[in-house]
């Protein structure tokens, strides 16, 4: 009995946990919308779709097709997979070789019985203009006459995704402006509905999509729901797993949510999902949103909040993890559980579920693999939609009504115009891409009091009311890329209840509440790039839940009179993590700063094991004391041996006091896989660099840096203004090296052995002295010469090139000022050469470089794909050899004013996909301007041409600064 008693406490410990937070499941209709989608997708992700995608690509390159214009939709249930075939045909080699311009919209109109013509015109003209063109403002003449001239006489294939109108006039008026292809050119059209497909083609064919067939429904059920184990999945599991699969109907977003449900799971599991009523999957209107239902009601309530609060963004937003997160904390979702030490881990732990069981899709990584961004399939919104009811609701343009039900609310593309800010109980308000201005900021501190996240992202405030120390509930505050915000009141103080404050951006910002040691509950606030921030509050020792400070300032830019302000606070904040910028600046007051360190213990990093990547940022004014004053701060900032990146520039000091440097660096910090020296002028150290571990080292402008490096780690290295004494010992794999003026003592340009040694894995290379290259041998990837204001020619690199002939891909020449030929030292060995750039070289003649033959660079003929050019005065005529390159698809030039016309032989370039010609001569403009130019007939062909009109000239050279 007491076993029973206590299981129906939890249970209805759940349901008011439910209640707690507002989410109530109701079984209101689902409103058919989507997250805009992109042209991308990996291949590896979609099984079972080669018959589709070679009966589209079939009907697309056939070559009998009479319209100029063809339409072909794609039609099936939600969950087949539309947009993802749409994607595999788009990106198909053969489709790309046969349309010079393909464009990719995605529609998501989410009214049936209206289309916003407009909308749509200026994503598709974005799309011809990649993403980089501006529509706003312009009207509906504007936006079709742009995109006329951007289709005019070409063959594109344009695809639409997500199609739901079923109004034929609005359809009608959009297609007439799309008429202008040349014959050949498709619209490609994925759709749930349809009746939208008669509209589009009325009984003419079109693909109706059906699901995957059984062996490959099966195939991607076992790598979903066995993972590492697909190949031999256990016996007990797999008639379960085929009679759960036949319940998908080969579906292939039903089989990934049942799969990832059941992944990992026991036997017990699998019947108790098979019991509990998976319906079989049909062509009703449900059709798989039962299987969504039955994913969603497996999980924890805290995970049903969780995913339902992502309702609060709109269909085209991409989700950002980390703000994601933070607002589940901010609504009290996250709750310690006794295995974990914080609410983030929580959180993260959170966020891994959901992704795993397919709720979110199509994630962002950075460089490292780690994960910042997602989206949602359409119909997981759609489900988060459904079960948050009311209680969320996103205002645009078109919809600015909020129910009084609402407690979670955001904004976007000026919906805030229409908002009525009456006193309502709203505890999160977002405004996303949308200026809220300043008059609406007051009326929404007053009368929304319960907020508990509040997003005023560039919402152009130079000062916020006092009422904001009111919301006594908030825990989320975002005031990001306010850029005219110089301070905060003090009233924000008496929000208590405060975990986060971003102050991303906010480059005014001069200082901080005096009390905001207050805000005892902050866990992170965020200062990036807030560059005139001066000085700290004292106090903020006590703000010992923080977490996350990405900067602090030590001491006052006003005055040097306290030259350790702020260090014991410093050294109480035991929980950072992650990266901390320290900014160190000095003001010359005449204070001798250095005789003020007294019996002080120091080691104000030295408690923070957690703290990966320190940037000790110095500033100020030349003067007396400012070496004793970056000498007595250094002292006080040894980190812990766990730093892994350390970063330090402009710093004055000769020494760093109290740091063991001197040949011990390996023991005192053994895990840094990185270090930056910039701008230290005057420091002085002769040791050995002995780090196993080390990847990337960069010494600029610190000439008295002497060290002998043992490094068998190092993968990047910049050397720029160095001491000639700085050795390089036994580093067999290096990956990149940049090099300045000198020639390191232990690289003898006589020893062709120890060259082989450091440059067998050598990727990439930046000098300004191209004498030194004759010291590189082998392997070199990426080569750049730049501000060699000596070198004449390329010769004296004639030795690297030839060494690097087999794997020379990129080559950048740029501020060489003296440089007179590029060709003929070396560059006609080169086998590999994909890119070569050249910019800013004024006495750079290319015309002088032909040969008999006409073809300099013969090896490259084949390999080049990318030709840019760029400020050479000397360039009046197109050189020859360049009509030989059969790789070639990208050439630009740009201002190059000597240049006047296009050669006629362009048109042998016929691999060319990308001809750029801008901040030319207007002569140039007017001579390649389409249908009219005397060279149009020679670059017609190409299929993106941006070729600026006299008028277009200045709009389009604006963009492409």
């Amino acid at each position: 009995m007491a076993q029973e008693v206590k299981m129906i406490k939890k249970k209805l410990d759940a349901i008011a946990f439910d209640t707690r937070f507002n989410f109530n499941i109701d079984p209101k209709p689902i409103r058919d919308r989507r997250l805009e989608t992109c042209s991308y997708v990996y291949e590896a992700d979609i099984i079972g779709r080669e018959s589709d995608l070679e009966k589209i690509v079939g009907v697309l390159l056939d070559p009998i097709v009479q319209q100029n214009v063809s339409f072909l939709p794609i039609v099936g249930m939600g969950g087949l997979g539309k947009t993802a075939l749409a994607q595999l045909v788009f990106n198909n080699a053969r489709v790309k070789n046969a349309f010079p311009m393909r464009l990719w919209t995605c529609v998501a109109d989410e009214n049936q019985e209206s289309l916003d013509v407009k909308a749509v015109l200026g994503k598709i003209l974005a799309s011809a203009n990649k993403g980089h063109m501006k529509n706003e403002g312009c009207t509906m003449d504007g936006l079709q006459s742009q995109l006329r001239e951007q289709l005019a006489g070409k063959k594109y294939l344009l695809v639409l995704d997500d199609v739901w109108t079923e109004n034929s006039e609005q359809w009608r008026i959009l297609t007439q402006f799309l008429m202008g292809g040349e014959r050949g050119s498709w619209i490609v059209v994925t759709t749930r509905s349809k009746k939208t497909t008669r509209i589009i083609v009325g009984d003419s064919p079109r693909h109706e999509l059906q699901g995957l067939s059984k062996d490959n429904s099966w195939c991607l059920f076992k790598r979903v729901a066995f993972g590492s184990q697909h190949a031999n999945p256990p016996e007990d599991l797999v008639k379960l797993g085929e009679d759960i699969v036949v319940r998908c109907a080969n579906v292939p977003l039903a089989i990934r949510v049942v799969g990832s449900l059941l992944y990992d799971q026991d036997k017990h599991k699998w019947l108790s999902v098979q019991k509990l009523g998976l319906a079989k999957v049909d062509g009703s209107k449900d059709g798989i949103i039962p299987i969504l239902k039955l994913s969603y009601y497996q999980l924890d309530t805290p995970l049903k909040c969780c995913f339902g609060y992502c309702a609060i963004f709109p269909k085209d937003h991409r989700i950002l993890k980390l703000e994601l997160i933070r607002l589940w904390m901010a609504q009290g979702y996250i709750q310690l559980d006794g295995r974990h030490l914080n609410m983030e881990d929580v959180a993260e732990e959170f966020f891994s579920i959901l992704l795993q069981r397919c709720f979110f899709q199509d994630v962002g990584k950075d460089e490292e693999g780690g994960i910042q961004s997602f989206k949602m399939h359409d119909l997981m919104h759609d489900l988060a939609q459904e079960v948050v009811r009311k209680e969320i609701c996103i205002v645009n343009t078109i919809n600015g009504e909020v129910d009084k039900k609402v407690r979670h609310l955001s904004v976007f593309n000026t919906g805030s115009s229409s908002l009525s800010f009456t006193k309502t109980h709203i505890r999160s308000f977002l405004s996303l891409d949308d200026k809220i201005g300043v008059s609406c900021v007051g009326a929404l501190l007053a009368n929304w009091k319960y907020l508990r996240a509040l997003f005023l992202k560039d919402s152009e405030i130079e000062s916020l009311p006092g009422s904001i120390g009111e919301l006594i509930h908030l825990r989320y505050l975002d005031l990001s890329n306010n850029k005219n915000l110089e301070v905060l009141p003090e009233p924000i103080t008496k929000l208590h209840n405060l975990q986060i404050l971003n102050l991303i951006l906010c480059s005014s910002l001069k200082e901080l509440p005096k009390d905001l040691s207050k805000l005892v509950k902050l866990r992170v606030l965020d200062l990036s790039e807030c560059n005139v921030l001066s000085y700290m509050p004292r106090g903020m020792g006590k703000l010992t839940c923080l977490h996350t400070l990405n900067k602090f300032v030590v001491g006052d830019t006003r005055s040097n009179k306290e030259l350790f302000s702020g260090l014991e606070d410093l050294k109480a904040l035991r929980n950072l993590k992650g990266f901390l910028e320290i900014n160190i600046p000095f003001t010359n007051t005449g204070v001798n700063a250095g005789m003020k360190n007294g019996g002080r213990e120091g080691g104000c990093l030295g408690n923070k094991e957690h703290l990966k990547q320190v940037y000790f940022n110095f500033s100020g004014e030349e003067g007396k004391g400012r070496v004793e004053y970056n000498e007595a701060v250094m002292g006080e900032l040894q980190p812990e041996p766990n730093l892994e990146i350390f970063l330090l520039s402009d710093y004055h000091g000769v020494r760093m006091p109290c740091w063991p440097m001197e040949d011990k660096l390996a023991s005192f910090l053994p895990n840094l896989v990185s270090i930056v020296f910039c701008r230290c002028p005057y420091l002085q150290y002769s040791g050995q660099l002995r780090l196993p571990l080390l990847k990337t080292l960069a010494v600029n402008n610190c000439p008295n840096l002497i060290a002998t490096l043992q490094c068998p780690a190092l993968e990047d290295l910049t050397l720029i203004n160095f001491n000639k004494k700085f050795e390089l010992v036994s580093m067999r794999s290096i990956e990149s090296k940049e090099f300045g003026e000198a020639i390191p003592s232990g690289i003898p340009a006589s020893s062709s052995s120890f060259s082989y040694d450091i440059g067998l894995k050598l990727r990439e290379v930046e000098t300004d002295n191209v004498a030194w290259l004759k010291t590189l041998l082998m392997g070199v990837v990426k080569l750049i010469i730049r501000k060699d204001n000596e070198v004449e020619s390329l010769g004296e690199a004639r030795e690297m090139f030839c060494s690097s002939s087999s794997s020379l891909k990129f080559l950048v020449i740029y501020d060489c000022y003296k440089l007179k030929s590029v060709v003929f030292g070396g560059l006609e060995h080169l086998t590999a050469l994909e890119t070569l750039e050249i910019y800013k070289c004024p006495n750079l003649s290319l015309e002088e470089v032909e040969r008999e033959d006409g073809m300099p660079w013969q090896p490259i003929h084949h390999t080049l794909c990318t030709l840019y050019l760029d400020c050479l005065p000397r360039l009046v005529d197109l050189p020859n050899w360049i009509q030989y390159l059969t790789s070639l698809k990208n050439l630009m030039i740009k201002d190059c004013k000597g240049l006047e016309s296009m050669p006629n032989w362009m048109s042998k370039l016929t691999s060319l996909e990308l001809l750029k010609l801008l901040h030319c001569s207007e002569r140039l403009n007017e001579r390649c301007r389409p249908s009219t130019g005397e060279d149009w007939a020679h670059i017609q062909h190409i299929p993106l041409n941006d070729i600026p009109s006299v008028y277009r000239n200045k709009d389009l050279g604006a963009e492409t600064e």
